[in-house]
């Protein structure tokens, strides 16, 4: 599925979900029994943005004023769905302050100690003032100990287990001023990158991988296979030679590439390699991603926490983590009366309209979380709200994603399934 840089703008946008007001009308779905898990079950979560500075105060607030609970919530719930592990993409906490990484790396050693192993990328948020070195020590236990083989250029690094082989690679979009490690090169900008050095480490652990034989699982913060991470004036999102890493992997079949950073659940394929990209967990519908292992065949899943699940089991009181679900609902149909509201202003349209032209982008948004909009579109461009909300939407950023959307879904964001080489 690929978009502009304007359409990941525009999604981004959905994550602001924030309360107002306490009368209660959207309820969540009955969640469907989750698949049990196969030979192996591996969880991956990104963009955690962990940060104990920003805590729930009162009923106007977003999810991340949860994001100590939520990151809990994760741990406890890849843990009850038969995951032995997790990959952490990047974005680790909000901006890489010692006391952030800190707090998270508590909550790994807790989860570790239960059974669940952690392995850890930096994204472009984890590294400022923190540099690579200290980076590194902070996460020791939670796989650059683990590995056999670190980067001498890098904070990637190859993990080589009984099950698979993690090959975890940093692309920067990190300070420069945080690289510290003596054979890393300096940089003029922020921007992500693979340096040459790095792509010649990064081939001999794959080269190495397949003499090994196990799966190859690769992740990292940034995507590779949208065409904002080609284009050098896409700031922000463009990889330096991410395009010589994606032909990385595909000279060694490796089928599957996770990434994060863009807050928003899509999978990209091209020429045979697919990426899989995890939204931000902090947003609607506190998602991560579960991969199935069993024989030669690799399933991918969606997957919500169940934050009501957690919150009962580890005795927690507070109204909205009990009744999380159904609160996430809420501030989703808030959200969507709020913005068709301030886009009519500009683009008056009647009371039943505004009323109709809620209910579609509520549907909209909440099937395309849910990963179910490529098989309902013909429901959504039927519902009476369509066409008031593309008129009142006419020259804002929901107006043409919504339109993005309803053509180009991807049938894949609701799973699918691989067969490894």
């Amino acid at each position: 599925m690929k978009k502009g840089c304007k359409i990941w703008t525009a999604a981004l946008m959905i994550m602001l979900l924030c309360a107002c007001g306490k009368e209660a009308r959207a309820s969540a779905p009955e969640a469907t029994p989750f698949p049990e898990a196969l030979e192996l079950r591996v969880a991956v979560a990104s963009d955690l943005h962990l940060d104990p500075d920003n805590r729930a105060n009162g009923a106007a607030l977003s999810a991340a004023g949860y994001n100590l609970e939520l990151v809990d919530a994760l741990l406890w719930d890849a843990r009850q769905q038969g995951a032995k592990l997790i990959l952490l993409t990047g974005d680790l906490v909000n901006g890489g302050k010692p006391h952030r990484h800190e707090a998270l790396v508590e909550k790994l050693h807790a989860a570790e100690q239960s059974g669940l192993d952690v392995y850890v990328l930096p994204g472009n948020h984890d590294l400022a003032p923190v540099g690579q070195t200290a980076f590194a020590e902070y996460y020791a236990d939670f796989g650059y100990d683990a590995a056999y083989s670190r980067d001498p250029a890098s904070l990637s690094y190859c993990v080589a287990r009984d099950d698979l082989t993690l090959l975890m690679m940093d692309l920067g979009g990190y300070s420069s001023g945080a690289i510290d490690l003596p054979e890393a090169g300096k940089r003029s900008n922020n921007e992500a990158f693979v340096s040459e050095k790095t792509l010649r480490w990064a081939e001999d652990m794959l080269h190495q991988a397949k003499e090994r034989g196990k799966p190859i699982l690769c992740a990292g913060h940034f995507n590779l296979l949208t065409r904002e991470s080609r284009d050098p004036d896409s700031s922000g999102y463009y990889v330096e030679n991410g395009e010589k890493l994606a032909a990385l992997f595909r000279m060694y079949q490796v089928p599957l590439y996770l990434s994060g950073h863009t807050h928003v659940r899509a999978v990209n394929q091209e020429q045979g390699l697919t990426e899989q990209v995890t939204e931000y967990l902090l947003s609607y519908p506190t998602g991560y991603t579960v991969l199935d292992y069993a024989g030669k065949t690799l399933r991918c899943l969606p997957r919500r926490v169940d934050v009501d699940a957690w919150a009962a089991e580890t005795g927690q009181t507070e109204k909205t983590l009990l009744h999380f679900a159904d609160w996430q609902q809420e501030q989703l149909e808030k959200y969507s009366v709020e913005n068709v509201e301030y886009m009519a202003k500009r683009n008056p349209i009647s009371s039943r309209e505004k009323k109709e032209a809620s209910a579609f982008f509520y549907a909209v948004m909440d099937a395309f979380w849910s990963g179910e909009l490529s098989d309902r579109r013909g429901e959504m461009k039927a519902m009476p709200g369509y066409e008031p909300f593309f008129r009142c939407a006419e020259g804002y950023a929901y107006g043409w994603w919504l339109r993005e959307l309803l053509e180009n879904v991807s049938p894949l964001l609701k799973g699918y399934t691989l067969q490894l080489p």
